[in-house]
């Protein structure tokens, strides 16, 4: 980023002696190209995505527009929003189910599958969420699906500098003395809320087709036409045991394995071992990667995919953390269940 504005600057350094030393029309730069730069700078000088406890706590107390959202939800017998309602939670806190806030009905009974528009607006306007509101999404301790909820928003249309994560867990914030409550609170369930306003009603206006998002059509021309000729890799965030069909699906009667030319990047490889809120350091992920047999700089797309599309997205948050351009990124929403349960659908191990 400094590298980047110095040469500017000394582009318009050089201008100005050219034009005083031969007396020649002054340089005239467009406010256009003026505001280009200067977002290229902002972009670069602040790319992450996490925010660290301290940042969080001086956002909630100093920014009248943050929202936290606990996005928390477990592939275990843990409930996330038992134990939001139940507290302790971050003060004023709200709650965000990707389970309940998703497109329901799917023949397979894909779970937390991108919700449509409509509904995902008006979820917005329930929770109290505006387009110009600054998220902040955290999880409790041990939670893994912060990257969806997160993916989640920014694919249905809130505005991508306005939605960040926590880089900790609830835990970590009330370590650094971040402020809390107790007691019951009940959460927003989607049917329990008056769908079907009109949309000249909807206040959040933002919302659009979940983007970056591919369904297994998709998936199967890339498979078809094979890593060579094909514009996308895959890659897979199970873990290996997963991938290669000896360890066994946690959903039952599932097949084993992966999709022909899959490339493998368990999720948890990319984590702090001692805080699964927080990722590992840049160069140290993109070794990680480049190990597994995948560029992050690829000029190709990246189809991420993992069981049911909740890991997928910590795949996606690692990429973008390297460096990668999330636009080229995409995820695999019904991932491996609708995989695998698709007839004929090929499978190696």
């Amino acid at each position: 980023w400094k590298m980047k504005q110095a040469a500017v600057l000394l582009v318009l350094a050089i201008s100005i002696v050219v034009t005083r030393s031969f007396h020649l029309q002054p340089l005239r730069i467009s406010k256009a190209f003026t505001a280009s730069i200067v977002s290229q700078m902002s972009s670069s000088a602040s790319s992450s995505n996490f925010l660290s406890i301290s940042k969080c706590i001086e956002r909630h107390s100093n920014d009248p527009n943050a929202i936290f959202i606990d996005g928390s939800w477990h592939l275990s017998s843990r409930d996330g929003r038992s134990e939001y309602e139940e507290g302790p939670r971050i003060l004023n806190a709200l709650f965000f189910d990707i389970d309940d806030v998703a497109t329901k009905g799917h023949v397979k009974k894909l779970p937390h599958m991108m919700p449509p528009k409509n509904l995902f607006a008006e979820v917005m306007d329930e929770l109290g969420v505006k387009p110009s509101s600054d998220i902040v999404l955290y999880g409790t301790e041990g939670c893994f699906s912060i990257p969806r909820a997160f993916y989640t928003l920014r694919a249905m249309g809130h505005p991508s500098d306005k939605v960040h994560m926590m880089g900790g867990s609830l835990k970590d914030w009330i370590d650094a003395g971040g402020p809390i409550e107790t007691g019951p609170k009940i959460s927003i369930k989607v049917e329990e809320m008056d769908l079907g306003v009109k949309n000249s009603d909807i206040q959040y206006d933002v919302a659009v087709d979940a983007q970056n998002v591919v369904n297994i059509e998709k998936v199967m021309s890339v498979v078809a036409l094979g890593a060579d000729n094909a514009d996308s890799i895959i890659v897979d965030a199970r873990s290996a045991g997963r991938f290669v069909g000896e360890a066994p699906e946690p959903r039952p009667g599932l097949r084993g394995g992966h999709m022909p030319g899959a490339f493998n990047v368990p999720f948890n490889t990319l984590l702090d071992e001692d805080n699964m809120s927080k990722y590992k350091p840049k160069e140290e992920m993109i070794n990680i990667f480049k190990d597994a047999g995948v560029d992050v700089k690829t000029e190709k797309k990246i189809i991420c995919t993992c069981g049911s599309g909740v890991t997928a997205c910590s795949l996606t948050a690692a990429l973008e953390e390297c460096g990668r351009d999330p636009s080229k990124t995409f995820v695999y929403d019904g991932s491996w269940i609708d995989w695998a349960m698709e007839e004929g659908a090929p499978v190696v191990k």
